[in-house]
This record gives structure tokens, C-alpha cells and sequence, in this order.
């Protein structure tokens, strides 16, 4: 695996991230650690690897392709990470869960996202992004899915400054949209997994047009860093109750939202302008 444990990243979150990536015998055991990571330190490597169905060998090299020496050494981390205050934030919601519990974990679970996110953000990237969407002529975006939602707020957001941003959920717009791309536009694309096939084509096509490429996703190694030129990655972890969670989305419309202060406060004077103009304009949709 190219990429090992980082210490400013929980276990769990470099374990969701490489997820993706793994096979086989080491996908079992980096699932089963993901769903039982408080079960997963009380037990032996010999224990482990008959509750997984799996070998020792298995185990350790799983342990090694995150950078740790051993099991051990992941078992020591991944206690350091599990054992504090914050420890309902690694429990999944659980078909037999009350509201109120449900509501807990999932707002937990929410504000570890954001905290954990903010420890990895590159701060470079997000400064190289923000200047590029800043010089940008035209700034297109892409996304599918669960992303959906997440592009059309930026895309909404950036029009209301008065920058020129198209955004259509329609796969066959978006390859248009980066077919007609140049070395002036900025192409984002916006995928928690970085392997939808739609918006992995469209941001590859937009680069090959010459435009400036960003991405937002979860996956450090996905298919959709392969055509960017900047890239900005949520942590979150895979859960075994939801598939598309409320975090992932938390995570990444954090991004989006410190992409549009950064450009807000870039070009305050400019946008102020504009600002009121489509304030003034929409006025009358409000009592």
C-alpha cells in the first residue's frame, strides 16, 4: 500500500481509507476492525484470526501494509484512539437502536468527522485550491449521488459571489461542461469513495482539456486523485449499518465551505459587489 499510518490521522480513519484498496483475507480483517474495534483490542492475533477466518500471517500483514510494526503495535493505537471520552463516536448505529441513541452516535459520529478531517486538511492544497478558483474564469463541478447535494450548495454559493459556476446533475451535461473546459477553468470533483465512474470521467476529461483540477474525497488512493491536481480529503469511517452516512457529507461540506470563505476573503472587495446585487435580486422570494 502506498499509504501507511499518518499519526495525525486516527487508526480507524487510515483503516476506512484504505478499505477501498484491500483484498481477500486482509478486506476481512480491516472490516472486522472497523465494526468491533473495542473487541479487536481485547483479543489475541491467534483469537483474531479465528473469529475473522483468516490466518496470522493475514493479520500481520494487514498490520504492516498501514505502516505498523505488527498487530501489536496497530492493537496499542487503535486503543489509544478508542479509549477517551469521545468513545460513542466508534460505535455504529445498530438496527435495534432508540431514537435517542441513534441521535447521539449519529451526531457524535458527525462532530469526530469534522475534528478528524480538520487534523489531516492539507493546508497547502486548500491555499492552492482557493487561489486557482479565485483566477478562474469558469469553475465547473462534478458529482454524483450522495455528492449531488454537496455540489449544487457550492455551486449556489459561488454564483451568489458572482462567479461563473456551472453544475448539472446530469452525467451527459457534466461531460460536456468538461469537454468544453481550457486552461482558465477550474474542474472539481466531489466523490466520498473517489471511484464514481461519472465524476472520476468527467474531472479526468476536464484535465485533459487543460483545466485546473480539484478533488474532495474520502480516498486518499481512489481513481479520482489520478486526475488532480489538488487534492482535499474528509475522515470518515465506513459504517455496517448505513451505507451513505451523514458524516461523510458533514466532512466534505466542511471542505466546500472553507474553499468559499477563502475565496470570500481573497477577493472581499470584489464579491461585495456582487454580494448585494443578488441579495437585492431575491429580495422579494422572503417576508
Amino acid at each position: 500500500m502506498k499509504n501507511g499510518y499518518k499519526p495525525d490521522r486516527g487508526s480507524l480513519s487510515t483503516i476506512s481509507d484504505a478499505l477501498p484498496n484491500l483484498k481477500g483475507a486482509t478486506r476481512k480483517v480491516a472490516q472486522f476492525v472497523l465494526h468491533l474495534p473495542q473487541e479487536t483490542i481485547n483479543l489475541s492475533i491467534t483469537e483474531l484470526a479465528a473469529r475473522v477466518g483468516v490466518s496470522e500471517a493475514s493479520i500481520v500483514r494487514f498490520a504492516q501494509s498501514l505502516g505498523f510494526s505488527g498487530f501489536h503495535a496497530l492493537k496499542i493505537r487503535l486503543a489509544e484512539d478508542i479509549v477517551s471520552p469521545m468513545l460513542i463516536v466508534h460505535e455504529d448505529l445498530m438496527p435495534d437502536d432508540n431514537p435517542a441513541t441513534a441521535v447521539q452516535k449519529a451526531l457524535t459520529m458527525g462532530l469526530r468527522a469534522l475534528e478528524d478531517t480538520a487534523n489531516i486538511l492539507d493546508m497547502s492544497a486548500l491555499e492552492a485550491s482557493i487561489r486557482a478558483l479565485c483566477n478562474s474564469r469558469q469553475i465547473v463541478l462534478f458529482a454524483s449521488g450522495n455528492s449531488i447535494p454537496i455540489a449544487m450548495d457550492l455551486d449556489f454559493r459561488l454564483t451568489k459571489i458572482g462567479l461563473l459556476s456551472r453544475f448539472s446533475i446530469d452525467p451527459t451535461m457534466q461531460e460536456m461542461y468538461a469537454a468544453l473546459t481550457s486552461h482558465d477553468h477550474v474542474a472539481v470533483g466531489i466523490s466520498h469513495t473517489g471511484s464514481s465512474k461519472d465524476t472520476v470521467h468527467a474531472l479526468g476529461l476536464a484535465k485533459q482539456h487543460g483545466a485546473t483540477t480539484i478533488c474532495i474525497t474520502n480516498h486518499s488512493d481512489s481513481p479520482l486523485t489520478r486526475h488532480s491536481d489538488y487534492c482535499l480529503f474528509t475522515a470518515t469511517r465506513v459504517s455496517q449499518f448505513r451505507e451513505e452516512q451523514l458524516n461523510s457529507n458533514l466532512a466534505a461540506l466542511a471542505l466546500t465551505e472553507a474553499l468559499y470563505l477563502g475565496i470570500c476573503i481573497e477577493r472581499s472587495d470584489a464579491l461585495m459587489h456582487s454580494v448585494l446585487k443578488t441579495s437585492r435580486a431575491t429580495d422579494h422570494r422572503k417576508y
